[in-house]
């Protein structure tokens, strides 16, 4: 966690706007009290949690307690997950998600309004909460709710319900023009919401080298790995990729990473951002204009310890704000 800490620290003295935490290896809420003791000025994010092995109650407390330790730089990202994480990992059933996850905001904003003195009777499809927290915490300033959504229908559910959106990192300018953008827009206009409204956030596969090949095939492990998930074939479509999913599934049913990455390569230069810096910051220019905030990450599966710590220490060094 000192990890956490440092990266926190190095992006606010860096001057970026935020620092955003993942569930993968770790708790994100962890994390997320550890970067907001380090730093005193970024926004801190979850980008994102998972929602339905958690009680919505339990998430908004978490959230609040965050809020107030971040003296009000918190940002809650939420996802639904997929089907068989949540089934095989956290033994919880998965229903429904998009609609799920529109009553989970309600709930969590509901939960929070106690906090002002606000009673709480919701008695909706998914969840019946009647009952406020325990007494005694006091109330913070309003966290922004943020979805995490890959296909059209969850990125409605960001548009008409939630804050902002929270976009997958195996993406490209194209899906966000053609997918995500006019998702968002529809969910807006038909909850009465400006789309100018709802923040649209991006992560992305950024892997920083003077050794191209090196990066190229660093992002080619977090590629292939993403798009084994049945979720993703939408994005794999766009581009003409979908037939490349069968072979990635068979690499990894049989364990064997670099047969992925070889079949994942013919999508790197769509879905990775990939290069020197100066070539970087070209490449990443193409998403001006189609998002509010791009998150920068890099491959986490795949490259040992040491080069994803070294690839986060390029991104902070040669991507300073300004």
């Amino acid at each position: 966690m000192s990890l956490i800490a440092d990266l926190a620290k190095a992006a606010e003295d860096g001057g970026y706007e935020s620092v955003w935490v993942a569930e993968t290896a770790h708790t994100p809420f962890v994390q997320a009290a550890v970067a907001a003791e380090a730093t005193s000025r970024v926004t801190i994010g979850t980008a994102i949690a998972l929602a339905f092995p958690r009680s919505p109650t339990i998430v908004a407390s978490t959230a609040r307690d965050l809020q107030e330790l971040s003296a009000g730089r918190f940002v809650l990202g939420l996802g639904s997950q997929v089907k068989r994480v949540n089934v095989q990992r956290f033994g919880v059933s998965f229903e429904h998600p998009a609609p799920k996850m529109a009553e989970y905001a309600e709930v969590v904003r509901g939960v929070l309004a106690t906090f002002d003195g606000e009673p709480i009777e919701h008695r909706g499809r998914f969840y019946e909460i009647t009952m406020p927290p325990f007494p005694g915490a006091a109330s913070v300033p309003r966290i922004p709710l943020y979805l995490a959504g890959v296909n059209e229908r969850m990125i409605e559910t960001a548009g008409r319900v939630y804050d902002g959106l929270l976009g997958h990192p195996m993406t490209s300018p194209r899906y966000v023009a053609e997918v995500v953008r006019p998702a968002v827009e529809r969910g807006a206009v038909a909850a009465g919401r400006d789309p100018s409204e709802v923040n649209v956030t991006t992560s992305v596969i950024l892997q920083v080298s003077d050794d191209l090949e090196a990066a190229r095939r660093q992002a080619a492990y977090q590629i292939a790995f993403y798009a084994t998930t049945r979720t993703y074939r939408t994005v794999l479509a766009l581009h003409g990729f979908e037939e490349l999913a069968g072979p990635l599934r068979e690499a990894h049913a049989a364990s064997d990473l670099e047969r992925m990455a070889d079949v994942a390569m013919p999508m790197v230069d769509t879905y990775a951002v990939c290069g020197s810096a100066e070539s970087c910051r070209e490449q990443l220019a193409a998403f001006d204009g189609l998002v509010d905030r791009i998150v920068l990450g890099g491959a986490w599966v795949g490259p040992d310890r040491s080069a994803i710590v070294e690839n986060y220490r390029r991104i902070l060094s040669d991507f300073r704000p300004g």
